[in-house]
């Protein structure tokens, strides 16, 4: 199991939780992105953000490393998967308008992935992270699931909460002019997503080790009533402008 690999992770990836289409609707006035318009997603995985990109009409460039996830991407209209990171995208120069990053800019190194990033964009263009927090403080069951990590995979750290992002995006002054924008939502999730989506945590799996197999089963017995297991979230997203350098 290594830290950052989701190979193991890339069959239960779609167990994640969606984003809320009134968040992404946001967003996209936010950049004044229109259909057509060329983007770029980042780190996007099996394309559970990407998707969202491409059923509002903008041409998509998904970039992901890892040959596994790809591979689990839906065929989408509008979409082209490249294999590239954060600090090389593999994109041409000026060549999108907006960069999006979904629950994946914690695994990017910033100092370089910012000036490629900006070198990517057009001028004025915009990068937009965001992420899903679970809302553990409120469901007695989270933190029940979050009681069960804390002892048997205690180096468990999700690596994006309580970071400053909107200090993080403007190092170096490749982009400035940070928007903040929130909504909560719930997912209500079968018995068997809730438990896939503890799976999919690469973080959780390298934390936990041989440990894994006794938190999952510690996780199915807090559900084994339950058919739907409902997890409240709170999405955020940050926006910054491209600066002219």
């Amino acid at each position: 199991m290594a830290l950052g690999d989701f190979s193991p992770q890339a069959k239960v990836y779609a167990a994640r939780p969606g984003y809320p289409v009134e968040l992404v609707d946001r967003l996209v006035a936010r950049v004044g992105a229109s259909a057509g318009d060329r983007v770029a997603d980042l780190g996007a995985g099996t394309g559970i953000f990407t998707q969202l990109l491409a059923a509002r009409g903008l041409v998509v460039d998904a970039i992901e490393p890892n040959v596994a996830m790809r591979a689990e991407a839906p065929p989408l209209p509008g979409v082209r998967w490249h294999d590239g990171t954060f600090e090389a995208t593999g994109l041409a120069t000026a060549s999108v308008r907006w960069a999006t990053a979904a629950q994946a800019f914690h695994w990017a190194d910033p100092p370089r992935a910012l000036p490629e990033l900006h070198r990517v964009l057009v001028p004025g263009g915009f990068l937009t992270c965001l992420w899903n927090d679970r809302r553990d403080a409120e469901s007695e069951l989270l933190r029940a699931v979050m009681a069960i990590i804390r002892r048997d995979a205690p180096a468990f750290d999700e690596l994006y909460r309580a970071r400053d992002w909107p200090a993080i995006l403007v190092t170096d002054g490749w982009f400035g002019d940070v928007a903040t924008d929130l909504a909560l939502h719930t997912i209500p999730m079968p018995r068997d997503r809730f438990r896939n989506l503890w799976r999919s945590h690469n973080r959780l799996a390298e934390s936990a080790g041989l440990a894994l197999p006794r938190v999952l089963a510690a996780i199915d017995a807090l559900t084994a009533d339950l058919d739907v297991v409902p997890v409240p979230y709170v999405t955020r997203a940050f926006t910054a402008r491209a600066m002219v350098r």
